[in-house]
């Protein structure tokens, strides 16, 4: 399933246009909340991953790391695209109606997915978050 689900990734990716933002940057008054966060070993060492939607930012070990954003399916899929090391990074979070599942990929294998339910949200579909 992983498979297919990174080959409609990639494909979605190749037909939009990224958005590029600068780290960490929100409305005045407004921080970023992290929307999840993952623990995997890459070489021999744990590492924390995590990302936030409202910036569209993904962290390592709590500090900001350069990324690639494409929104698609009228804002409310989100693909992050990184490096960690020798290793590419992609994250994908979903959102269907009140629930969103977010999948943690490297080098094209899924590493972990969480899924969050009963969600409520002040996004307008077609606007960046």
């Amino acid at each position: 399933m992983s498979i297919l689900l990174l080959s409609g990734r990639k494909k979605a990716i190749t037909e939009k246009k990224k958005v590029v933002r600068k780290v960490g940057k929100l409305a005045d008054g407004h921080e970023p909340v992290v929307t999840a966060s993952w623990k995997v070993t890459s070489g021999g060492k744990k590492t924390a991953i995590s990302f936030s939607r409202d910036n569209m930012n993904v962290y390592v070990d709590g500090s900001p790391v350069e990324c690639t954003a494409y929104v698609t399916d009228k804002g409310y899929d989100l693909d992050l695209l990184f490096n960690l090391g020798e290793n590419k990074g992609h994250i994908y979070s979903d959102v269907e109606g009140t629930d969103m599942t977010n999948y943690l990929f490297f080098d094209d294998q899924l590493i972990a997915q969480e899924k969050q339910s009963n969600l409520k949200s002040n996004h307008v579909p077609g606007e960046l978050p």
